[in-house]
């Protein structure tokens, strides 16, 4: 009980320092990128404190790796990792780590809500007019891809500038709809007048006809580029579960890595480990954000597959 409190609070320790200085590093970067910018000083402040929270929160996993690095550094210097790895078995240490580990992986699947809403600081902060540019909103359903455009909306004066929607199939233009007489009714959006592409010909229309649902809360709460597909209902639940356990089970390979016996040996290979760390750490971020057409959902099953591989590969021989 008492290492556990022990080991509990050199973690917390470590996350802190390397927390601090990795705040300091990315705040430092961004206020140099900022500098040119047109902004008052007080802004470029608030911009790259916020950019630096940002990237914090947008990869979570740097931050437990050089903590553990640190740890280890720690305990190294002192001889104590000799004395835990003697006394103390992997399975205790991962349940020591396991709260710490959780932390992260609520964090991992959260980032984008994190991300979205620093995001949205930033735009206020910025956008003194509330004028926004331009969000694209696009809806998949098989072969079939719609794609909705809206550019320039004016959330004070409720004024939007243009509308242009277009259906594809198989990279064919089936129908197509542009708009500039647009108008805001109950946070509906509403076009009175539209030049319409459909068969191969060009139509004028003039008629008053609803674009877009709930559309003021729409353009407040989500990013520049929205993706939805039909399967998503079908999909969320196992891409939700899929997720988590992938997360775990790379938060586990490094801890077990960093806790693995071979570190306690002077002649231990740490190239090796710097290099097998820095796969994982590169595989972790990339994976997420391949997207594949058709198989998607068994891609990222075997990327699952290949951290539990690492897991009771690395376990093999504690």
């Amino acid at each position: 009980m008492i290492f556990s409190i022990y080991f509990i609070k050199k973690i917390f320790n470590a996350l802190i320092v390397c927390g601090g200085i990795s705040y300091a590093i990315f705040f430092i970067f961004s206020l140099i990128g900022n500098l040119g910018e047109s902004f008052s000083f007080s802004t470029i402040l608030h911009l790259s404190a916020l950019n630096s929270l940002q990237i914090i929160a947008y990869i979570p996993s740097h931050l437990f790796i050089l903590s553990f690095c640190l740890i280890v550094l720690q305990l190294k210097s002192k001889n104590e990792l000799i004395i835990i790895k003697e006394y103390i078995e992997l399975k205790k240490l991962l349940l020591i780590v396991f709260p710490i580990l959780i932390l992260f992986v609520f964090i991992e699947l959260k980032k984008e809500t994190f991300s979205t809403n620093i995001e949205k600081t930033k735009s206020n902060l910025l956008n003194t007019k509330n004028l926004e540019e331009t969000k694209i909103f696009i809806l998949s359903d098989g072969n079939k891809k719609k794609f909705y455009i809206f550019s320039e909306f004016n959330l004070k004066e409720e004024t939007i500038n243009q509308y242009l929607g277009f259906e594809v199939e198989k990279q064919k233009i089936n129908k197509g709809e542009i708009s500039k007489n647009l108008n805001l009714h109950e946070n509906n959006l509403y076009s009175k007048n539209a030049y319409i592409y459909e068969n191969n010909d060009f139509r004028f229309e003039s008629i008053n006809k609803k674009l877009f649902d709930n559309f003021t809360n729409f353009w407040s709460q989500n990013t520049k580029k929205i993706i939805k597909t039909d399967n998503d209902n079908i999909n969320s639940s196992y891409n939700f579960v899929q997720s988590i356990f992938f997360h775990i089970f790379f938060y586990f390979c490094i801890s077990i890595i960093f806790l693995n016996k071979e570190l306690v040996k002077r002649n231990a290979n740490r190239l090796k480990i710097f290099f097998l760390i820095l796969a994982l750490f590169i595989y972790h971020l990339l994976i997420p954000k391949i997207m594949l057409e058709n198989f998607h959902l068994f891609f990222h099953a075997i990327s699952l597959t290949i951290f539990i591989i690492i897991f009771f590969k690395t376990t093999q021989y504690e």
